[in-house]
């Protein structure tokens, strides 16, 4: 395996760090060999058929193009399940993953219905869903792409979950139900942020899912704290992934709509990256 990684490690270097490729050899040798990390782990040499190394070198070719390892082999790992992603959706975060296991902590022995909007891959709907298999859990995007790949990871990983298809900035199909959580990570990044962005997100990433105008950042977070008010239950809860920039902007429009004990929570870099608001 020493070998192999060499290979990556000359292939991609200036790319990616060490530490990047090592986890990118890995995973790409898993897909190819369809193999464990730790047979790979365990292999002194890694011999390839002359299928497997036609598929290694257009995937190379593929990585020193930048384009991020999870679209190139399909999927990624969120918590401990399995999500095939594309480029219609964003690749779940580690900061997203905070989130979940915020909203997890926060409602241990709780019950209730979830709202995930903006749902990209669905990582948030599903895992809630598969560590709270009661909660009735629906989920939102206006990407049609995005949910019928939210659907099939539902799918995949055996969780019922309701999608719709609609555009919470000018919804035209939501009903009047209320529900005890809503939840989203949705577009939050600054058009003038994009000079410091990686190109593997600028030239792959759906742009939709990202980006909202210099002039009016908040855009969701007004529109998702506005419909809150009239969809969460009496002692509902509202939970945001947001921008670093923008924490005590967001507490502040959340407290103007009329939200109460408004936290604002960092992620493990102590970064500004989680709120919560109780209705």
């Amino acid at each position: 395996m020493r070998s192999t990684l060499n290979y990556f490690y000359d292939k991609l270097a200036g790319i990616y760090s060490r530490n990047e490729i090592q986890s990118i050899c890995f995973l790409v040798m898993q897909s190819i060999c369809n193999c464990t990390k730790a047979s790979l782990y365990a292999a002194e040499a890694v011999q390839l058929t002359d299928e497997q190394q036609k598929r290694l070198d257009s995937l190379m070719e593929r990585l020193q193009n930048k384009e991020p390892i999870q679209y190139i082999i399909g999927s990624c790992q969120f918590f401990d399940i399995h999500l095939n992603v594309n480029r219609s959706v964003l690749i779940p975060r580690p900061e997203t993953e905070e989130l979940v296991e915020w909203i997890l902590k926060d409602n241990l022995n709780k019950e209730g219905s979830l709202f995930d909007i903006c749902t990209g891959s669905g990582c948030i709907a599903i895992t809630i869903k598969k560590y709270k298999p009661t909660f009735i859990v629906s989920a939102l995007d206006l990407s049609e792409e995005a949910i019928a790949t939210a659907q099939g990871n539902a799918e995949k990983n055996g969780c019922e979950i309701r999608f719709i298809t609609d555009d919470i900035l000018a919804p035209q199909k939501l009903s009047d139900e209320k529900y005890d959580i809503i939840v989203s990570n949705p577009p939050y990044v600054k058009e003038e942020e994009k000079t410091y962005m990686d190109d593997n997100v600028l030239n792959f990433e759906p742009h939709m899912a990202l980006f909202v105008p210099d002039e009016n950042p908040l855009l969701f977070y007004e529109a998702i704290g506005r419909f809150g008010l009239s969809h969460l239950n009496t002692g509902g809860k509202l939970y945001f992934e947001i921008n670093e920039a923008l924490g005590q902007e967001t507490v502040a429009l959340l407290e103007k709509q009329g939200y109460q004990e408004v936290t604002l929570k960092k992620d493990i870099f102590g970064k500004d990256r989680m709120v919560r608001a109780l209705l």
